[in-house]
């Protein structure tokens, strides 16, 4: 039977005393911890809350001044696009009222402007958008304007290169009403902006005023998105408003608490906005209270939870404590009792005795084993003292043998290219040889055997660069022991700044040695082919590969988090343009300074890569919005819009953008991709220069072009091209001098296909090279049966006189169908004489040489119109369309055709002007001298069996060509 006071019962009782009072004090410290945290934590909430509120309305108030800066530098560029039109400027200088009115009634509309006053060069009134203004009395109120100054130093000081505007903000007091409308206000916004004629003078301007809305749509969007109202102050007078009904008293501060309005119903925050105006916005009280109560609320609940569930845990806990310390103690006794007799034993020389215990694995058992060594010990000490003399004999001759093979071993050790060192199975050093001192830079004497890793570690003054097959816990060299069979890598850089690559071997007996090397020469290497790898060489953008790892990484955060991000392809305007006529040098400084302006438009969230060739793309991070996507495209518009300066040029281009976005249901990262490629090719169709969102049916647009150009690829084997002829008349006797040839094509199940719809797909898939040689031998094989005075032109594409091998068709030609080689006339458009100019010289040089007649077509409408007459001899000059038909009512076309026919004269060449379509253009053209014409009106574009007829009865007076 146990004693009572025995090591179990004291053992159980002080166990289960300690665990209660330890318990006990636990639960009171939780309870006043929990009471005085919740007291804290109420008031804390509600400083917060009102915190992060004002902060917010702060934010809005910004947010809201950002925006109305947008919108008056938006009307500003919308006046400034208005002054640009060449409509806009021949009417100023026209001087007629009415004209005015009529051209920029409808203008000020379409820019969302409310009036806008003419100024001629001296800064005089002489014209408005609406008749209903009163030009004398603003032309005397003009100069007590407080710009006034600036608008006359703007007329006298700006250039095309520096157009100086003015976008200013006026009280109605100090400007009044320029056109009477029903949107006056208490303020409105001022703008000027010159206007240039065709040689960069300035000829006047034009002064507009728009009136700040009393709901204006961009800062009630704004509240409607960011939940909050808004109101625009002009002094006293709240002059715009954006979900708030109130007045002036109702933005009234409370003397207290300078962040609550007087009535208590809202917090307010106010802040300068664009001069002269100011912002308040507001959120009802009920924002700022509600989060904390429902924060209170939840924190009381949860701390009479967690007591009650404390305290139950508590009374099971001790409930086991004490029973798990009852029988511990038991099985401590006893056993212990039958050791103590075993140990009494041995002193009195009796070490036969058996100890019980030996089996178990706890502290019991270690005394018992404990015990049955030291029985054995005292058997064996004799034995022992023997055997220890004959191992130090041993040793003795095993130290001179090792002592002799170290000499050897440290010379051929201190001999290697590599340094190295070697640890034993506890991680000490054992050895170490002088280039790895020199590697790592280290004094001989601070390294010696023995020394652990760690400490080897500590003396090396090294940051870590890359780190491969990571084998052991540690970063770096340390005292774990490796694990059998496993190796590492490790590459570090040391304080000179050379790296030093260090590979560690196990050893069979547990230990390592490491070998290690300057690498620097080659991971300088490897880096720069890394770089090379994921980056454009030009504009050291991130390139196609990197875009779409960076996408496709953004796809698997998407799946986690959510969210959606936007993709943005971009595609320069006119690049190719700048790259032919100025070269390639000037073409990849243009890339150059367009990556600097794109990174300067993004964030550090947005990726801008190039893609290739004028060809960018830029990747939104999550989240992103459509409405981010839209800000970010039209900034990037704007901002490639505006002129790169390089070298001695100015060079101009716009940017087209399609954009599609990742909303995260499951859509590849090369669909998406495709899906902003399709838009992008929807904005260069709608004019360029702007950007479009993918759309669902951009598809099927797409796969009707595919469709088309597979068509077209067959359609001249297929015999479904066509010839058109239009007629040419001399306006001396109104004979017939030629046919211009056109071609049609009738597709067997689209019908008559639009040359508008396939000559550019032909230019762009390259397939126009064999359909203008088929046009030509076409042509040439028709014309050779008819009379030997008419003539048939036939016009050439850029791609037709590229190369050399355009004359050898040509010659082909004129041999195979017998056509006299003066009855064929080639007609190019300055846009051909653009492209590779001196290739393309060549070329017309040749078939002039065999003599083919040669005309510029659309004379007028390109760049460098008279320095191509300067340097081709034309036989004949064709003037464009659209001079011809403005004829009827505009003097200055007049004068410009006046002044091609006199120009073709001086040159010895003769004039075809086109798109002559009523009687009045026919008798104006014979009276200025022109040579020739064609047109609707002389004859419209006709198939081979109708032009017999007309071959026939070749000489037409006017009456006749209209019958």
């Amino acid at each position: 039977m146990l004693r009572h006071s025995s090591l179990l019962w004291h053992y159980t009782y002080g166990a289960v005393f300690t665990a209660l009072c330890a318990f006990a004090g636990l639960i009171g410290l939780v309870a006043f911890q929990l009471e005085d945290s919740m007291a804290r934590q109420e008031k804390e909430l509600l400083e917060l809350s009102q915190s992060r509120l004002l902060e917010k309305l702060d934010a809005d108030v910004k947010l809201a001044g950002t925006r109305l800066e947008f919108l008056f530098q938006d009307r500003l560029r919308r006046v400034n696009s208005i002054a640009e039109r060449v409509d806009t400027e021949k009417v100023l200088v026209s001087r007629n009222v009415v004209a005015i009115s009529e051209l920029l009634g409808p203008a000020a509309e379409l820019a969302d402007v409310d009036g806008i006053v003419v100024l001629d060069e001296e800064g005089r009134v002489i014209g408005a958008s609406s008749y209903k203004a009163d030009l004398v009395a603003l032309g005397a109120r003009l100069p007590d304007f407080d710009f006034h100054a600036d608008i006359l130093t703007s007329l006298k000081e700006s250039y095309p290169g520096n157009k100086l505007t003015i976008s200013t903000v006026q009280p109605v007091r100090s400007t009044g009403v320029f056109v009477p409308s029903d949107k006056v206000n208490s303020v409105s916004q001022i703008v000027f902006t010159p206007v240039f004629d065709d040689f960069g003078y300035v000829v006047g301007g034009l002064l507009a005023q728009r009136w700040l809305r009393p709901h204006e749509p961009l800062l009630v969007d704004l509240a409607e998105i960011n939940h909050f109202e808004l109101a625009i102050l002009h002094g006293e007078t709240v002059t715009s408003r954006a979900k708030f009904d109130g007045g002036l008293a109702d933005l009234a501060s409370s003397p207290s608490k300078a962040s609550i309005t007087a009535d208590g119903k809202r917090v307010i925050k106010c802040g300068p906005l664009v001069s002269p105006l100011s912002a308040c916005a507001l959120m009802p009280i009920e924002a700022l209270t509600e989060t904390q109560n429902e924060l209170t609320r939840i924190g009381t609940e949860e701390e009479a939870k967690l007591l009650k569930w404390l305290f139950l845990f508590g009374i099971l806990t001790l409930i086991a404590f004490a029973t798990v310390a009852f029988l511990l103690a038991r099985q401590i006794t006893r056993p212990l009792t039958k050791i103590t007799r075993v140990l009494s034993g041995i002193a009195a020389g009796d070490f036969e005795n058996e100890v019980v215990g030996t089996e178990r694995h706890d502290e019991v058992g270690d005394i018992a084993r404990s015990v049955v060594s030291l029985q054995r010990s005292v058997k064996e000490r004799d034995a022992l003292r023997a055997r220890v003399h004959e191992k130090n004999v041993i040793l003795r001759s095993q130290e001179a043998q090792l002592r002799e093979q170290n000499i050897l071993f440290d010379a051929a050790l201190n001999n290697m290219s590599h340094g190295l060192c070697m640890f034993d199975v506890d991680g000490k050093l054992i050895v170490s040889n002088q280039r790895f001192l020199e590697l790592f830079e280290l004094d001989g004497d601070a390294v010696r055997p023995g020394m652990t890793a760690e400490e080897l570690a500590g003396l090396q003054h090294v940051e870590p660069v890359e780190k491969e097959k990571p084998d052991y816990s540690e970063a770096r060299i340390t005292s774990g022991r490796l694990s059998s069979g496993m190796q590492s890598t490790e590459m570090v850089k040391i304080r000179s700044g050379r790296i030093v690559l260090t590979t560690r071997q196990p050893l069979s007996d547990g230990g390592w040695f490491a070998i290690s090397e300057d690498v620097t020469e080659r991971q300088a290497a490897r880096d720069r082919l890394a770089y090379l790898a994921r980056h454009d060489i030009l504009t050291h953008l991130p390139n196609r590969i990197e875009f779409r790892d960076q996408m496709e990484l953004l796809l698997k955060r998407q799946q986690i988090h959510g969210g959606e991000f936007a993709i943005l392809c971009l595609d320069l305007d006119e690049f190719k343009t700048v790259n032919d006529s100025l070269g390639h040098p000037i073409g990849d400084e243009l890339l150059r300074q367009v990556a600097d302006r794109l990174r300067q438009l993004t964030d550090d969230g947005e990726l801008v890569v190039r893609l290739g060739g004028d060809e960018f793309a830029i990747l939104m991070d999550l989240p992103s919005s459509p409405h981010q996507a839209d800000e970010l495209a039209q900034s990037v518009i704007w901002e490639l819009s505006q002129p790169f300066q390089i070298a001695d040029h100015e060079i101009v281009i716009g940017v087209s953008i399609g954009i599609t976005i990742a909303k995260g249901d499951g859509t590849a990262g090369d669909e998406l991709f495709k899906q902003a490629d399709l838009a992008l090719y929807r904005a260069k169709e709608d004019g360029r220069s702007t950007h479009r969102f993918f759309e669902a049916g951009m598809g099927t647009v797409v796969n009707e072009r595919r469709e088309l150009i597979t068509d077209l690829r067959n359609a001249i084997a297929n015999g479904e091209m066509e010839l058109y002829f239009q007629p040419q008349y001399s306006l001396q006797d109104y004979s017939v001098t030629g046919f211009e040839a056109l071609v049609r094509w009738n597709h067997p199940s689209r019908g008559l296909v639009s040359p508008a719809d396939f000559i550019p797909l032909a230019e762009d898939t390259g397939l126009i090279s064999p359909l203008g040689e088929w046009v030509l031998k076409e042509a040439c094989r028709i014309a050779a049966d008819w009379p030997q005075h008419l003539r048939v032109a036939v016009n050439l594409s850029p791609r037709q006189l590229r190369g050399h091998a355009f004359g050898p068709i040509l010659v082909e030609t004129l041999v195979k169908t017998g056509l006299r080689a003066d009855r064929l006339e080639l007609e190019v458009t300055e846009n051909v004489l653009l492209t590779d100019a001196e290739e393309v010289l060549e070329a017309l040089h040749q078939a002039k040489s065999l003599g083919v007649k040669v005309s510029m077509d659309d004379f007028g409408t390109g760049y460098s119109s008279l320095s191509y007459l300067r340097r081709f001899p034309f036989d004949k000059i064709k003037i464009d369309q659209s001079f011809v038909r403005s004829m009827a009512y505009s003097d200055d076309s007049i004068s410009i055709v006046k002044a091609v026919i006199e120009l073709a004269k001086n040159l010895n060449m003769t004039t075809t002007a086109e798109g002559v379509e009523t009687l009045q253009l026919l008798d104006m053209l014979v009276e200025i001298g022109c040579t020739e014409a064609q047109g609707y009106y002389l004859g419209r574009p006709m198939p081979l069996s109708e032009i017999k007829g007309l071959i026939q009865n070749e000489r037409r007076t006017p009456a006749l060509v209209v019958q």
